[in-house]
């Protein structure tokens, strides 16, 4: 059902539909899920008056005992660095076990996927920012954190119950398990692989399924994400070649999350790709990744998704720390270079929409010797 609501009506859990501005009714399409207050006060910034919103996609709080509340990214960035960190440590042992045929102790990644949900839902940026920090070395484990952050923050985005939320980030937790019992030289091979070795790496999906069921976790969702996420829309995927219909819109999702994340990362073979380019990738590939999915993933994350550096019309490099899907070449950043100096600056905040200031560029950490790491790490401070 939908419903024309004024802008001071507009509520965070709404799912906008359309937005008029003030003295027109000339309708702007602008559709999405408001995730914060900050979304409301760009809107009324930019002059809108009225919205209509979809109540059947909208999630609006409710009175539960385990709701969790909005903050701010200040108050909530030490908590997810805690629960990041425990996240690599925990995937790590996972892996480990699942080599060696030890018990999987899938139980403490579902506590784990509650955690990341409710960071996630305090504040979207804040993890998220973290999933910028990549360490060659760390490609595996970090490959499987950063895929639950994003499909956490992507399914709340879109209208998910946060139950289901839940389920699909313990999903992304577990969707490449498989790999623990492919041997790091293929992993980490720095040639093309043979078409043998190709044959041991597509076995991942089928050893991550059976792993899972050992274990008791036989939920269609988490099913549907290990065994799908490299089928494509063409029917070019593995491991069964499915194609258009018979691929849900679960593992659709997860499929343009799960290359996301392995091209933007740093692997012991190669380097990862910006975030802009990988997002070309995307579009350009829609016979194989749902065209209206990977829309909707860029205007989740921005041109310019949080952690990333950019380069700045004043000579400044500065790190995204929040975005702005209304306007959004012009995030929240935190300047932490100086280009003329060629050194580290006291870092200062900036809102683009206030600034004369504006992104040209992006940019790689290693492009100006910057520890993106500490830089990512010291945010809050």
């Amino acid at each position: 059902m939908l419903k024309d609501l004024t802008i001071d009506e507009l509520k965070v859990g709404m799912f906008v539909k359309d937005i008029f501005l003030k003295d027109s009714d000339h309708k702007v399409k602008n559709q999405g899920v408001v995730n914060s207050q900050r979304t409301i006060e760009l809107l009324k910034k930019q002059g809108v008056a009225r919205v209509v919103i979809d109540c059947d996609q909208s999630e609006l709080p409710s009175t539960d005992s385990d709701d969790v509340d909005e903050t701010t990214l200040e108050k909530e960035f030490s908590r997810s660095c805690d629960i990041y960190d425990q996240s690599t440590e925990k995937v790590k042992e996972l892996l480990l076990n699942a080599s060696t045929a030890k018990p999987l102790s899938i139980e403490a990644m579902a506590e784990l996927a509650g955690e990341i949900t409710n960071s996630i839902t305090r504040n979207e940026h804040a993890m998220t920012i973290l999933t910028r920090i990549r360490q060659k070395s760390n490609y595996q484990w970090e490959h499987a954190i950063n895929c639950a952050v994003l499909i956490c923050g992507f399914s709340l985005y879109l209208g998910f119950k946060k139950g289901t939320v839940q389920e699909l980030t313990l999903g992304a937790l577990l969707h490449d398990i498989g790999t623990a019992k492919v041997s790091r030289a293929i992993l980490e091979k720095q040639e093309k692989l043979t078409k043998n070795e190709m044959s041991v790496v597509k076995k991942h999906v089928f050893w991550g399924v059976e792993l899972s069921k050992r274990e008791g976790f036989t939920s269609p969702i988490l099913i549907d994400m290990l065994v799908n996420h490299h089928e494509r829309l063409d029917g070019s995927g593995y491991p069964r070649g499915i194609a258009g219909d018979k691929i849900s819109k679960l593992s659709r999702i997860t499929a343009v999350v799960d290359v996301y994340d392995a091209m933007t990362g740093d692997k012991p073979y190669k380097k990862g790709m910006l975030p802009q380019a990988v997002f070309r990738h995307l579009l350009n590939e829609k016979n194989k990744f749902d065209p209206d999915i990977v829309q909707k993933f860029i205007k989740y994350l921005g041109i310019h998704p949080v952690g990333s550096l950019v380069e700045l019309s004043n000579n400044k490099i500065a790190v995204v720390i929040e975005g702005n899907r209304i306007e959004p070449l012009k995030p929240k950043i935190k300047v932490i270079y100086s280009l003329k100096l060629n050194s580290y600056t006291k870092p200062t905040d900036h809102d683009l929409t206030e600034e004369e200031f504006v992104i040209v560029n992006s940019i790689q950490a290693s492009d100006y010797q910057i520890n993106l790491n500490k830089v990512i790490r010291d945010i809050a401070t």
